[in-house]
C-alpha cells in the first residue's frame, strides 16, 4: 500500500489510486478512560465513610480515602496534617502530590470528592470521553468568583486530566504562587490551576444544562436553589437544570446514598434512542468579558475586583501565600 506524502497530515490517504477518507472516532470508548478518585474524610464520620465505600466510590478504577489517622485499610491514606476545615487545602495538596507521584500515568482523570458526594462515575467517563484534546483541562461546577475566570466547587467534586494535574503540582513548586495550606480547598485549587494557564472545560450538556450539583438533590427537585448558587454559578442558561446524565450531587446522607445508588443501578426507564454523538461539547469556558461590570463578581482576600483586568499580569503575581495570621502549620 502507497501512502502519497501529500496526505500524510491529515484524514486522507491516496492508496492504489484511490482517495480514501478516514473517519476518526468521534469520542473515547468509556472502557479506555481511567479514573482515580480521592475522598476527603474523617475518623469520627465513619457512617459517611461507609455510604461511599458502598455504593459509588466502587466505580471508580482507583480510590482512597484521606484521613489523619494510623488506618491500616488498603483504601485509606493515612495523612499526619490536623482536623479541620482550616486543614483541607493541605489535605488536597497532599492527595494530589500522592496521585502524581505514584499514579500519574496510570490513570487518565483525577478527582476529589467529599465523604458527602455521590458520583456516577459512568456518567463522569461519558462526559470526558467527549474530550479530544491533549491539553490539560479542569471540570465541575463552575463557579465565577473569586479568579478571572472562577473555579470549581468542592462539595460536588470535580476533576483534572493528567496533563491539568502535571501543571498544578508545578504550580505547587512555586515558591508563593499557589496557596498550599488554609483557605478554602476548592477554591486554592482552583486559583493555582489559573495561575498555570490551565482551562476550564465545559461541563454542561448539549441542552446547557449541568452535570455536576453544587448543592442538595432536593434543592433542585424543588426548584428552590440557595441564594449562593444563584449568585455564584457561571452558566446561567439553564439556572437548577439538571442534565440527563448528571454527574453528582452533595449533601447526602449515607442512607440517601444506598437508596440513591440501587435505583440508578437497578431501574431502567424504557425510552427511544438516545443520540448521544455530541451530547456534550467540552470546549473551553471563555473567560468573563469584563469583570468590572460582572454583578455580582466577588474578589480574593487583599485583592480588588480592578487586579483582575489583566488575567495574565495577575498570573505572575505570588499572592495566593497566607498574608494574615493563621494556625501554626506544621
Amino acid at each position: 500500500m502507497y501512502v502519497d506524502q501529500r496526505y500524510k497530515f491529515t484524514n486522507v490517504f491516496y492508496v492504489s489510486g484511490k482517495l480514501i477518507f478516514l473517519r476518526y472516532p468521534e469520542r473515547r470508548d468509556i472502557n479506555d478512560i481511567k479514573v482515580a478518585c480521592f475522598i476527603l474524610a474523617t475518623p469520627n464520620a465513619k457512617a459517611k465513610m461507609e455510604g461511599v465505600n458502598e455504593t459509588w466510590v466502587q466505580d471508580c478504577d482507583k480510590y482512597f480515602f484521606v484521613m489523619t489517622s494510623k488506618n491500616s485499610s488498603h483504601d485509606v491514606l493515612n495523612v499526619s496534617i490536623p482536623e479541620g476545615r482550616t486543614y483541607l487545602t493541605d489535605k488536597v495538596v497532599y492527595a494530589f502530590q500522592y496521585l502524581h507521584d505514584h499514579y500519574l500515568n496510570e490513570y487518565d482523570w483525577f478527582v476529589k470528592a467529599d465523604d458527602d458526594t455521590y458520583m456516577i462515575v459512568e456518567n463522569l467517563k461519558f462526559l470526558v470521553s467527549h474530550y479530544k484534546g491533549q491539553e490539560p483541562a479542569y471540570i465541575g461546577s463552575h463557579l465565577k468568583m473569586f479568579a478571572p475566570n472562577g473555579y470549581m466547587a468542592g462539595g460536588c467534586g470535580y476533576a483534572l486530566n493528567r496533563e491539568a494535574l502535571k501543571k498544578l503540582i508545578k504550580g505547587y513548586q512555586k515558591p508563593g504562587l499557589c496557596r498550599l495550606t488554609g483557605g478554602a480547598e476548592d477554591l486554592e485549587t482552583g486559583r493555582c490551576l489559573a495561575k498555570m494557564g490551565v482551562p476550564i472545560i465545559s461541563s454542561v450538556d448539549k441542552y446547557d444544562k449541568e452535570t455536576f450539583q453544587a448543592g442538595e438533590l432536593d434543592e433542585y427537585r424543588k426548584g428552590n436553589l440557595p441564594g449562593w448558587i444563584q449568585q455564584y454559578v457561571r452558566n446561567r442558561k439553564q439556572m437548577g437544570q439538571i442534565s440527563q446524565y448528571t454527574i453528582s450531587y452533595h449533601q447526602l446522607s449515607p442512607d440517601f446514598m444506598r437508596r440513591l445508588h440501587f435505583v440508578i443501578h437497578n431501574m431502567k426507564v424504557f425510552q427511544p434512542e438516545i443520540d448521544t454523538k455530541n451530547y456534550f461539547s467540552m470546549n473551553q469556558v471563555p473567560p468573563i468579558k469584563d469583570i468590572r461590570r460582572e454583578r455580582p463578581f466577588l474578589s480574593y482576600f487583599f485583592e480588588t475586583r480592578q487586579s483582575y483586568v489583566d488575567i495574565e499580569a495577575w498570573r505572575q503575581k505570588n499572592n495566593t501565600v497566607l498574608t494574615h495570621d493563621s494556625p501554626k502549620r506544621t
